[in-house]
């Protein structure tokens, strides 16, 4: 019997601590920017807020728990490590076909910075978040 007293915590313990691992990675920021001569679009989230700014206006939004949440989720099935390794899947860019994207994300001090990438056009680990933000943000592709 005493050495249940002592199990159980232990148990409960270890439990906790893998159910922690499985929650999506929480962010302080995610910034999308996409540029080219005279246009831009940027759309940044921060805590509850979203903000965002293009050549037709600018606002800023709340986002809602639920909608966060499921960033945290897109976010957390990114591999952080290697988006400045992801390769574009088209170049029209470099010609001023597209504009020029990039996401950058922070999380604690760590900054996650992609590879340039034609907007609206991101590597396929990245088309997901990029969806999102347009769909929180009034910018249209």
């Amino acid at each position: 019997m005493k050495y249940l007293k002592i199990i159980a915590p232990v148990v409960f313990l270890l439990m906790m601590n893998c159910a922690a691992q499985n929650t999506p990675k929480g962010f302080d920021t995610i910034t999308y920017e996409a540029q080219t001569r005279g246009s831009l679009i940027q759309i940044t989230v921060e805590g509850s807020k979203l903000l965002y700014k293009s050549n037709q206006g600018e606002g800023t939004k709340e986002v809602s728990k639920e909608q966060i949440e499921e960033l945290k989720k897109v976010v957390s099935e990114l591999n952080l490590e290697e988006i400045a390794n992801l390769k574009a899947p088209s170049e029209k860019r470099i010609t001023d076909g597209a504009l020029h994207a990039e996401f950058i994300i922070k999380i604690a001090d760590k900054e996650y910075r992609s590879n340039t990438f034609d907007a609206g056009n991101p590597p396929k680990e990245l088309k997901k978040l990029e969806d999102f933000l347009y769909n929180l943000s009034d910018i249209k592709e």
